[in-house]
């Protein structure tokens, strides 16, 4: 029986020797890092005033980028620090107003009525507006840390926490936003629209930290506001009924 070959595989064609070498596949593009805070940011911005002016320009051309950063460091010193700064003008300001305006009116009346308590009233006032000056960045750190912690257990609450970004992000990223609210709120007017706008600002900002829906952050930021107006509602329409059971 004579041997029959079986079909025969083509070769590949042979390449030319003056053919250009192929291509390599396109290397993929690693996003780069995003740098820090720019009030943090010592190494391409080490002028103070530089930083601060670069907060101003980051939030005001793209404020979402704000709550990227904020994970790239840790810390509540920072924060804090450019918290008071932007607070420092507003407490000066409304204090001064308070004390020149209101507690003249007081004074006046107290020594139009003939009584003495106006003139220590009025020799104490400074010593109340120091303490109150030195106790300022007390309360400020005070403030950032429990609206802080208070929007990110808020955010729990709603479903919207994700693995990775803890309560220390979630409080520094409010006290940067919390500081620019601060200036505007103090606008005749705009002020208090201005604050709940700011609000709004902040959930979605934290829902973009925590990888979240938007909804979620802005509902976990609202919701202390809503239970304050509830308890205060509910203080307010209860006032008759204490007074009714003094009374008797």
């Amino acid at each position: 029986m004579s041997d029959i070959p079986g079909p025969i595989d083509p070769l590949p064609p042979a390449t030319p020797l003056d053919a250009p070498p192929s291509p390599d596949p396109a290397p993929t593009q690693t996003p780069a890092p995003l740098r820090p805070i720019p009030f943090e940011d010592l190494e391409a911005l080490p002028g103070f005033w530089a930083r601060v002016g670069a907060m101003f320009r980051l939030v005001f051309s793209n404020p979402m980028e704000l709550f990227d950063r904020v994970p790239t460091t840790g810390g509540l010193g920072a924060p804090w620090r450019f918290l008071l700064l932007m607070s420092v003008p507003v407490f000066l300001v409304t204090a001064l107003l308070f004390f020149l305006l209101g507690m003249g009116i007081m004074v006046a009346a107290l020594e139009e009525a003939g009584k003495p308590e106006g003139r220590v009233i009025a020799a104490a006032m400074p010593l109340v507006f120091g303490a109150l000056l030195l106790l300022m960045p007390l309360f400020t750190f005070l403030g950032m840390v429990v609206f802080g912690a208070l929007s990110h257990a808020f955010l729990w609450m709603w479903g919207g926490l994700k693995p990775g970004v803890g309560v220390g992000q979630s409080i520094r990223a409010y006290g940067y936003a919390s500081a620019f609210i601060q200036l505007g709120a103090w606008i005749p007017t705009l002020g208090f629209l201005i604050q709940i706008a700011g609000l709004v600002v902040i959930g979605m900002g934290l829902a973009r930290m925590h990888k979240t829906e938007a909804w979620r952050g802005i509902c976990a930021v609202l919701t202390p506001l809503v239970l304050i107006c509830c308890c205060g509602f509910m203080l307010i329409m209860a006032v008759p009924a204490i007074l009714a059971a003094v009374g008797r």
